[in-house]
């Protein structure tokens, strides 16, 4: 190989190689994507068959009976700001922070949808003991303990699942709810004499 090449070949592979740096750097970032189809949460939004009061109801019953800690409730806004700390079942050292907004649409007097959004936060927490060594390399005697927490995931729910569970649980609330209302006022229950 002559040297006229081999110094072509190099400027080749240095522009080759500004080229693929510049583009690397000019990549959009991930977040500028955040309102495009891809990043839409499927399963987070439902059309409910029942009026604004009721299905308000019936969101903050089971948001309570579920363990979520009502942070907020505007009635007049029509949004729920709720969350909730699990701890891993299988994994004590993992606990979990879900945070849950809540918005309600009136479509109508008897149709209402119901949107949720959910961030879950996982976190690790590490127990290590304090030693008192000898010769500072054999541990001997506990004599304290530190404790630790670190975020390890921090995303938006994903699964389907989570929220279907939620509007599974206030459609049978509201249609309980339904049923009670439906049942006129003052009506009477009709009740065998007594001794037949």
């Amino acid at each position: 190989m002559n040297p006229p090449t081999r110094q072509a070949s190099l400027k080749t592979w240095s522009l080759f190689l500004i080229l693929l740096f510049v583009g690397g750097c000019a990549s959009t970032p991930s977040y500028e994507k955040a309102f495009s189809s891809e990043h839409q949460v499927r399963g987070s939004t439902e059309t409910i068959s029942a009026s604004l009061d009721t299905t308000w109801g019936s969101t903050l019953e089971v948001l309570a009976q579920q363990g979520f800690l009502v942070q907020q409730a505007d009635s007049k806004s029509r949004i729920i700001m709720a969350n909730k700390d699990l701890r891993e079942t299988e994994d004590k050292d993992f606990s979990y922070t879900i945070s849950a907004t809540l918005t309600l649409v009136p479509v109508s007097d008897k149709i209402t949808r119901v949107m949720v959004a959910a961030n879950q936060t996982t976190e690790l927490h590490k127990k290590e003991y304090r030693w008192w060594k000898l010769l500072w390399l054999i541990p001997l005697i506990p004599y304290g303990t530190d404790y630790t927490t670190v975020v390890v995931n921090r995303d938006t729910v994903q699964s389907p699942r989570f929220y279907q569970d939620l509007f599974s649980a206030v459609k049978r609330s509201c249609d309980e709810k339904q049923g009670v209302a439906e049942v006129a006022p003052g009506a009477e229950l009709k009740t065998a004499p007594a001794g037949k």
